[in-house]
């Protein structure tokens, strides 16, 4: 880890394909390493934790293919990202195409943090809930043109430079659809919570 923070991950995988570690090694180490943001973004398009995994699973599988070449990558972060974007578009296509299952599912692995914190209030709890449950649908509402940035940045915690790579385009094409779906967002739970204070 100490040499990740002082290399960062380009030179690392470099350095190490220098010292003749094998590509799968290094295939191994990115899956590790990234595996939480490559399912958090199929997931943030595809919305189902079954179709997320085969997403995420595809996405590696196409890793693999390049693996030889991984010394090339400038960001391997930014590059693992798009190819999980691209993965999940695909999926996406298909899936409208065939028109299988749309089923929400959470993931088990989430089971503890939807657990409420036993010190806060029941009240503070109950309306910390439905504040999410009214943002998660608020967002799921926003155009495919604003959501998807938008679940970038907060999600993933990239930044617009990232994004717009992602999803190539430009990074002022980012910012801008970032600023309007908060705009957008900020309006419509102005409107909900003006409407539960006086209706």
């Amino acid at each position: 880890m100490a040499e990740q923070a002082i290399l960062g991950d380009a030179a690392l995988i470099r350095a190490k394909a220098s010292e003749g570690v094998a590509p799968g090694d290094q295939v191994g180490a990115l899956a590790t390493q990234h595996m939480h943001m490559v399912f958090r973004i199929c997931w943030s398009i595809l919305r189902n934790h079954h179709d997320a995994e085969d997403a995420v699973q595809e996405c590696f599988l196409r890793v693999l293919k390049f693996q030889r070449r991984l010394h090339q990558v400038r960001n391997p972060k930014t590059w693992l990202a798009r190819i999980a974007w691209t993965t999940a578009l695909d999926k996406r296509s298909c899936r409208l195409a065939g028109s299988s299952s749309a089923a929400e599912e959470l993931p088990e692995d989430n089971c503890v943090e939807l657990l409420p914190d036993p010190s806060l209030p029941l009240e503070q709890v109950v309306a910390g809930r439905e504040m999410q449950g009214i943002l998660e649908r608020l967002i799921t509402a926003l155009p495919d043109e604003l959501r998807e940035p938008l679940e970038l940045s907060t999600i993933q915690e990239l930044n617009s430079t990232e994004i717009a790579e992602i999803m190539n385009i430009p990074a002022e094409s980012v910012r801008t659809r970032l600023f309007r779906a908060r705009q957008l967002l900020k309006q419509k739970l102005a409107v909900l919570l003006e409407v539960q204070n006086h209706g």
